[in-house]
């Protein structure tokens, strides 16, 4: 195994333990852009999910990045480096003067230099993506956006695991709860 396979083993089986290290949505989603940001040495990381429509991508968890930025206003999916909902990887080695990214204005100002976008897929079909954001300019290459496809996945399967993980829970407290007296 190569020095370079080995790191993306090492630090993909580093983030999979993180992940499998609680079943609670929200910590899940924050174990991932937190893993993901510190062993890829990044600014910063998204996870966002498509709304109900596919209109639009919701930030559920970041890490890195100012709220000023992250709140900065709707992402649209069809705008916003939109062929990463179509389930292709994007890479935008320039995030200030490049037309893909919706607000290249407040990129400039949070420092962000390039940003890589991959699709989370689960069962096929896009459910939201997983966000790298550099503060230096950064070429991605073939084995970087396979390991960040790799941890999207997973994390798509891990949010999958945890909403039915909730279900299950609030139907059985539903089922068991005492009932309340008129």
């Amino acid at each position: 195994m190569k020095e370079s396979e080995y790191t993306y083993y090492s630090a993909f089986m580093q983030i999979m333990r993180a992940i499998g290290s609680s079943i609670d949505l929200e910590t899940v989603l924050q174990l991932v852009v937190k893993s993901t940001c510190e062993i890829t040495g990044s600014k910063g990381c998204t996870l966002m999910l498509l709304d109900g429509k596919g209109e639009n991508l919701e930030i559920k968890s970041f890490y890195g990045l100012s709220e000023q930025y992250v709140r900065k206003g709707p992402v649209a999916a069809d705008r916003s480096i939109s062929d990463t909902v179509r389930g292709e990887p994007v890479i935008i080695e320039d995030a200030a003067n490049d037309p893909r990214v919706q607000y290249p204005g407040e990129a400039r100002q949070e420092g962000i230099a390039s940003i890589v976008s991959v699709p989370m897929l689960v069962r096929g079909k896009v459910t939201g993506v997983l966000r790298l954001y550099t503060s230096v300019p950064c070429v991605f290459t073939k084995d970087d956006i396979d390991f960040l496809s790799a941890i999207a996945v997973q994390a798509g399967l891990a949010i999958q695991n945890a909403k039915v993980y909730e279900d299950v829970k609030s139907n059985y407290e539903k089922r068991v709860a005492p009932a309340v007296p008129a």
